[in-house]
């Protein structure tokens, strides 16, 4: 599955290298990540994300853990990873990237998600919806970080 967006910030691309060189500042946005644990740029972690919309009555959480790499680039920045939700191995990619003059620049993001055998167990619209609702509030709060 293919997501991507954009957005515009009243900060100039120098602020944002600085906002994104500090993983801190975009791990809280990231729904459903706990037990964080950071190594240079690889990051581990566990997730749990709710499911409810999916209305499987016996489940309304999925979990698993997932380990990422975190890649600051020139105006840009790249999150890779792997992991295992639900039983399913799962694969993900997100690429960030930002320019601008003076004090305003645009961030355009595209990203990839591979949910394994979890498309073939849950409806793959639900999934999309889902996917999206989650992303909708990453950069949501990822925006409102920027411009605080």
């Amino acid at each position: 599955m293919e997501f991507d967006g954009k957005f515009s910030v009243d900060k100039n691309p120098e602020y944002l290298n600085n906002f994104f060189s500090d993983i801190n500042n975009v791990v809280p946005c990231l729904p459903g990540i706990y037990d964080i644990e950071t190594s240079g740029d690889e990051i581990k972690c566990r997730i749990k994300l709710d499911v409810k919309d999916m209305k499987i009555s016996a489940m309304s959480t999925i979990t698993g853990k997932m380990v990422f790499k975190y890649s600051l680039g020139q105006n840009s920045l790249s999150v890779t990873g792997t992991g295992r939700m639900a039983g399913s191995k799962i694969k993900f990619n997100v690429d960030i990237n930002y320019s601008g003059e003076g004090d305003n620049s645009q961030v355009i993001w595209k990203s990839s998600f591979d949910f394994g055998l979890i498309i073939k167990i849950m409806n793959r619209d639900k999934i999309n919806e889902i996917s999206m609702k989650n992303i909708d509030q990453t950069m949501k709060c990822i925006t409102e970080k920027i411009n605080s």
